[in-house]
């Protein structure tokens, strides 16, 4: 029934539009555009389902054109121009939005956040997954979310980002984040927070677009030189973009991943990654980690062997003995995320 209450929904909305009463038609565009908002990805059964729904930017830039037409037809001036340009720059966002530096990021200082110069009520922050002792393509298919992967370093790091009014509200909610992404038991590898400055460093590098072969991505993941961007649920790759990596620049996101024409396991492609790179070897950090997940619900004093400070920076000796240096937002971040 679904689809044909669209097909209503769109001819009563072009019947509205017709007759002059176009205010309650967008009461029906609305509706369509509601409706196309994506389900939960799929197994192998739902493979089938239809290619034909527009992702909603390219359903709201069709219904502002079509306003600017509508608008042009009764005799207005400001509001065609209006509803043309923002249908415009819906169109070419991706495009503008690269063109423009619209993406651009401005770390905060003491924290984990990075956030957005133009649109102030955005939020990021950066994690590097850590190997453990097993092995990194299938530790890391269990992590879920937005997964950067540099195809000549081999290092990965993982990507929240969210809307908040304030720096407390986003950090707790990329923290969150961060704790969904993480499996819930021992997965073999491990998220280690980077500070603002951080995480900036790694964003700095800039980004041009590639050709992505969907169909084939662990094929095509064995060969590209650059940046992998994945979005990832129940072990299997839902979205990917590939970027060539040039000189480094202002902090700035990559371009939102593209749907999958089919879904590959996780460990697929990062398996494919391993046989052109090599992966880090576990460090300090992993064996921090690797302890504080262990010691989940345990106050901080028995979680680690050592504290000491030094101005902005801590050292830290894990239980194994290990001392790893962090800044106070990083130490803060992993206590919260493994908490």
């Amino acid at each position: 029934m679904g689809w044909k209450l669209r097909v209503l929904a769109l001819l009563l909305g072009l019947a509205l539009l017709t007759s002059g009463t176009w205010p309650l038609s967008l009461l029906c565009f609305l509706y369509l555009l509601l409706s196309q908002k994506r389900r939960p990805s799929p197994g192998p059964s739902e493979r089938t389902r239809t290619r034909f729904n527009l992702p909603w930017r390219h359903l709201l830039a069709s219904l502002l054109l079509l306003l600017s037409a509508v608008a042009l037809a009764s005799g207005g001036t400001l509001s065609p121009l209006v509803f043309f340009a923002a249908g415009g720059a819906l169109l070419a966002w991706p495009t503008l939005g690269r063109r423009l530096n619209l993406t651009g990021l401005v770390p905060v200082e003491g924290a984990i956040l990075l956030r957005s110069k133009y649109f102030p009520v955005f939020w990021c922050a950066l994690a590097e997954l850590k190997p453990g002792a097993e092995q990194f393509p299938m530790s890391v298919s269990s992590f879920s979310g937005t997964i950067l992967v540099f195809t000549d370093t081999g290092k990965t790091y993982s990507l929240a980002s969210c809307f908040a009014l304030g720096r407390k509200e986003a950090e707790e909610r990329t923290l969150a984040l961060f704790r969904s992404a993480a499996p819930s038991g021992r997965a073999g590898a491990f998220l280690l927070p980077l500070d603002a400055s951080g995480a900036a460093d790694v964003l700095r590098a800039r980004l041009s677009p590639l050709k992505l072969h969907s169909d084939a991505l662990p094929a095509y993941a064995s060969k590209v030189s650059g940046l992998l961007a994945l979005e990832c649920s129940n072990g299997r790759v839902r979205r990917a973009a590939a970027f060539e990596v040039g000189t480094p620049g202002a902090p700035a996101l990559p371009e939102r991943a593209k749907e999958l024409d089919s879904a590959p396991l996780t460990w697929e492609v990062f398996d494919a990654i391993g046989k052109r790179t090599r992966w880090p070897e576990p460090d300090g950090f992993s064996d921090l980690l690797d302890s504080m997940v262990a010691t989940r619900g345990v106050p901080l004093a028995e979680r680690v062997r050592q504290l000491e400070s030094s101005g902005d920076q801590l050292t830290v000796h894990s239980l194994s003995g290990d001392e790893v240096k962090t800044t106070r937002p990083q130490l803060r971040a992993i206590v919260s995320i493994y908490s």
